[in-house]
């Protein structure tokens, strides 16, 4: 059988023998061509918005040793300027950036339903309320342990 790869599934596709009347097993010369469609779950790939190229680069590394992709954008306008949103099953941002700042991100990724985690060198109470509002479901202040991180992924992808 020949595989081919489709958006979220495999459709194996090949050749079986038409039984002939009367015999329990295909012998015959008659071929019929057959294909079953099956659901092949992707690798989750992770979207990192950040200005800061080493936190990108980190967060990259640390992510793809886990098993998932990660795609990388400097801010959120260059994010939503793709179609990333519709690739990504999950997004990790900073808040502060230039151009739309990752809570109004935050916003608009809770219309999709994505998890989002937000990440920030200047955590507040206020803005943490406003991250928890805007759908954010985990919240990480810089310098973050790796382990919250790597521990809140595999529970929203694993």
């Amino acid at each position: 059988m020949h595989e081919m790869a489709a958006a979220g599934t495999t459709t194996l596709v090949g050749l079986r023998r038409t039984p002939q009347p009367g015999n329990a097993l295909p012998t015959g010369g008659e071929f019929q061509l057959v294909s079953e469609s099956v659901s092949v779950r992707s690798t989750p790939t992770i979207a990192v918005v950040d200005d800061d190229e080493d936190v990108r680069i980190a967060l990259a590394e640390l992510i793809r040793s886990l098993g998932y992709e990660a795609t990388l954008f400097e801010t959120a306008d260059a994010f939503l300027a793709t179609f990333a949103i519709d690739e990504a099953d999950c997004i990790i941002s900073d808040v502060h950036m230039p151009g739309t700042n990752g809570l109004k991100l935050a916003k608009q990724i809770h219309k999709t339903g994505k998890p989002m985690i937000l990440i920030t060198a200047f955590l507040s109470p206020e803005l943490e309320r406003q991250a928890m509002d805007a759908g954010v479901l985990a919240f990480l202040r810089k310098p973050f342990d790796p382990m919250l991180l790597i521990n809140r992924l595999n529970e929203l992808l694993g």
